[in-house]
């Protein structure tokens, strides 16, 4: 008996301690789209690497992610999340001390510092 309850503490602290209960708007499906619903993403080639938003630390070495939206990941992503939607929107979760060339020359060419 002692056994069962201590099993039934152990559990409640334990999902109590893992769930999570607020929204963050800075997860990648509220980064999808834009404050009015249309999508927020950009249908690129996948043949070279590239990235338009890159986030880096101010870290040494930088520790940089790309948080360009896409219906693919680029060729060199080793980590491709995708969305359950049509068309799929894709984001590179890799992790990188580095950022790939920019994918449009209307971009800045500076990285962005977390």
């Amino acid at each position: 008996m002692k056994v069962g309850v201590v099993l039934v503490l152990f559990l409640v602290a334990f999902t109590a301690a893992t769930v999570e209960g607020r929204f963050d708007p800075n997860n990648l499906l509220a980064e999808m789209f834009k404050d009015n619903g249309e999508p927020n993403y950009l249908i690129k080639s996948t043949t070279t690497a590239c990235c338009d938003t890159c986030i880096c630390t101010k870290s040494m070495p930088p520790q940089c992610q790309c948080r360009d939206i896409g219906e693919t990941c680029h060729s060199a992503c080793k980590l491709c999340i995708c969305a359950l939607s049509y068309p799929p929107q894709c984001r590179c979760a890799d992790t990188n001390n580095f950022c790939y060339d920019k994918c449009s020359s209307a971009s800045a060419n500076k990285p962005q510092i977390a």
